[in-house]
């Protein structure tokens, strides 16, 4: 009899589980296997737990059975611990010309995994390059100062935005299309460890170990891989989308497009919107990265234990004002991480967060952000969001003239006043000081005051005299959604499919991923 019994305490992180299992049910067992591990920190001594599948013999159900945490094994959790059915069934035939799907962040690469696991014809065209000539452009930009390739950096090429992350899991489940999506990264070279640990992270440095794998899979199914392939255009016929032309003035014909570019390719979004796909103003968040030395984080998290070989801690914080003040989180958290220069464009300037995969750097950072409403754009039209958040990206560029980003100590933010210094930072182009209310509107300032006092309250040193604000932390997600149907076609615009995190829908790994894998679906579904 399998059975499922829940916070099982483990010596350490890795270990197996079935003497700990048998130490707590007092029976044999015939086998334990974690399908979940993470780390309870809760206001106690740090300790490893696990979710096992375990199984006895039949004889001992009865003396195990309603002890707290123990139950009987459930097809509901073989649906979500087990391994799941394949993607999608493959098509008969294909006949016409390919799918194009337009950038290989995780919404392009999954919905040309999708596509290709099904026989059917895929080209996938990048705008930047392969990981292996993007990662030395990206380093010689940050280090030597090599100038900014608008076409080839950390927003644009192989992977998207995400090849320079945490590589953040941001979901609990294992089970359907998510399952699959993560026995898929496992397949190309993740660490299994992310089938069962709660808050699962690939590091920097493995999505480019990855990337590679993943491309040659691709190969394999027949999806052809084009970098260096910049969407300039649609093709449309008789009110349908039917191919695309490139900025060398190829014209690619499609059965469909899907077109998966990211939060930051603006162009293509503005090219799609310009073509017919009608389109909303949509929220977002915008605000701040904030750094401490990875010892406040840890301290606050671990008290005297930290040190004592505990992964570097993380956290994950929320603040709802009461009334009509605006909310406000903190997002991607990155333990032992850098800030970096997400930016793909001249004389505009944002900041982001990344980690590798040991997470093993001095600082750790993270945004804070405060809530930003279409009303707030002061513009019209479903686009006024691209203008307001490049405003603010050219008012950070304009305070150093370069790439050096202003930075103040959350000290002096919140007493409104100048930092006559500021202490070391990861951030490898450099910082500046000053004042950043100067940067942004009056709600937002307040609302970043509020969050970061509320926060301090939650985890001691957040606002302390070690915290420092680098900003601005502005592409968070899209500030458009492009509106689809219940088929996932453009409304305006058949035969277009708008994916992902650029299009409004998603935002991280996984989520994006999912909205790719479903488009990619959808497209065969409609093919018959």
């Amino acid at each position: 009899m399998f059975l499922m019994v829940s916070e099982v305490t483990l010596a350490e992180r890795d270990s197996d589980p079935i003497h700990a299992v048998a130490a707590r049910l007092g029976v044999s067992i015939a086998s334990a296997v974690a399908v979940k591990r993470s780390l309870d920190a809760r206001g106690h001594r740090p300790r490893w737990l696990a979710v096992c599948k375990v199984e006895i013999a039949d004889r001992d159900a009865a003396r195990v059975e309603g002890l707290h945490g123990v139950r009987r094994w459930s097809q509901r959790d073989e649906e979500r611990y087990g391994e799941p059915e394949a993607l999608v069934p493959r098509v008969r035939r294909w006949s016409g010309p390919p799918v194009v799907v337009v950038g290989s962040g995780p919404a392009g690469l999954f919905a040309a995994r999708t596509l290709g696991d099904a026989g059917v014809p895929v080209v996938l065209l990048e705008r930047g390059q392969a990981v292996e000539q993007r990662v030395p452009e990206v380093k010689d930009f940050w280090k030597r100062r090599k100038p900014l390739d608008p076409e080839n950096n950390l927003l644009f090429g192989e992977g998207g935005a995400g090849t320079f992350s945490d590589g953040k899991l941001t979901t609990r489940r294992r089970d359907g299309e998510v399952g699959q999506i993560m026995r898929y990264l496992v397949e190309v070279g993740a660490d299994p460890s992310i089938l069962e640990t709660a808050h699962a992270h690939l590091g920097t440095d493995a999505l480019r170990k990855i990337l590679p794998t993943l491309r040659a899979r691709l190969g394999e199914l027949g999806v052809e891989v084009r970098f260096g392939a910049r969407v300039v255009d649609l093709i449309v016929e008789r009110g349908r989308c039917a191919g695309v032309v490139l900025a060398s003035g190829e014209r690619v014909a499609a059965h469909a497009v899907l077109v998966a570019a990211g939060h930051s390719a603006r162009d293509t979004l503005e090219m799609m919107v310009r073509r017919g796909a009608r389109a909303v103003a949509r929220p977002m968040a915008v605000g701040v990265r904030i750094e401490h030395p990875q010892r406040v984080i840890d301290e606050a998290r671990y008290g005297r234990r930290a040190g004592e070989g505990l992964p570097p801690a993380s956290y994950r914080l929320t603040w709802s004002p009461p009334g009509q003040a605006r909310r406000a989180h903190t997002f991607c958290m990155c333990p032992g991480g850098t800030v970096v220069p997400a930016v793909n464009a001249a004389e505009r300037l944002v900041v982001n967060g990344m980690s590798y995969a040991a997470r093993g750097g001095s600082w750790a950072n993270s945004a804070v952000v405060v809530g930003i409403q279409p009303q707030d754009f002061g513009g019209t039209g479903p686009l006024a969001g691209y203008a307001w958040q490049d405003a603010l990206e050219a008012r950070a560029f304009a305070v150093a003239g370069d790439w050096r980003a202003p930075a103040q100590r959350v000290v002096d933010f919140l007493a409104d006043r100048g930092s006559a210094s500021l202490p070391r930072s990861s951030y490898p182009m450099g910082i500046v000081s000053h004042p950043l209310a100067a940067l942004f509107p009056p709600g937002l300032v307040a609302g970043l005051k509020g969050a970061l006092l509320h926060f301090d309250s939650q985890l001691a040193g957040f606002a302390g005299e070690e915290a420092l604000l680098i900003a601005p932390e502005s592409r968070t997600t899209s500030p458009v959604r492009l509106l689809r149907g219940d088929d996932r076609q453009s409304e305006g615009l058949p035969g277009l499919y708008p994916v992902g995190e650029g299009a409004g829908y998603g935002g991280g790994i996984i989520s994006t991923a999912l909205d790719g894998l479903k488009a990619a679906r959808a497209v065969i579904a409609a093919a018959g």
